[in-house]
């Protein structure tokens, strides 16, 4: 591989690497056209709720999927996702990689407010078209969860701007564009 190439191959992993990154940030900000925007729109999503799975099933179209995604996201207090261990293979246009996923949810149970807490994989397949790399497949793997009483203590004079919001209010997209 020459140096041209190599400088390519890092870019491409940038990107994709990047579209992990935002399509995390869409779910804890309960964002529907940022998840959307890290899909094609021909992506198949492949998904199972790991406490509920009789419950929550879901192999078809990524861009569908959004709107159930949200509509259970926004049932949710808080949710935080951590995206890392990166692995990355190109292969022209097309490229597969998994990266770890720790994703933590807070919510109520019977008027008791719980959190759950995964660890597992994203497996995805990526496709570049017109010089931009979206996801062409997703499947999460889940290693392993917890489900617990929350612990959180918050002052209630705790500033209304430090404390992060799950819309567009956010803080954070005063800083970034998406």
């Amino acid at each position: 591989m020459d140096m041209n190439d190599k400088v390519q191959a890092l870019w491409d992993k940038q990107e994709i690497t990047e579209v992990m990154f935002r399509f995390a940030r869409a779910l804890d900000r309960v964002d529907g056209e940022l998840m959307k925007s890290t899909y094609w729109d021909d992506a198949i999503e492949e998904h199972q709720d790991p406490i509920f799975p009789d419950l929550f099933f879901y192999n078809d179209n990524a861009w569908a999927f959004v709107d159930q995604a949200m509509e259970g996201f926004r049932a949710l207090k808080a949710t935080q996702h951590r995206i890392s261990n990166v692995l990355i293979e190109l292969d022209g246009d097309q490229a597969t990689a998994e990266c770890y996923v720790w994703a933590y949810h807070l919510h109520q149970e019977d008027g008791t407010e719980r959190e759950g807490i995964l660890g597992g994989r994203h497996h995805f397949q990526f496709e570049k078209r017109d010089d931009e790399w979206r996801i062409k497949h997703r499947l999460t793997v889940f290693d392993w969860n917890q489900n617990q009483d929350a612990s959180a203590i918050w002052s209630e004079e705790f500033a209304d701007k430090y404390r992060g919001k799950r819309t567009r209010r956010d803080d954070s997209y005063n800083y970034l564009d998406y």
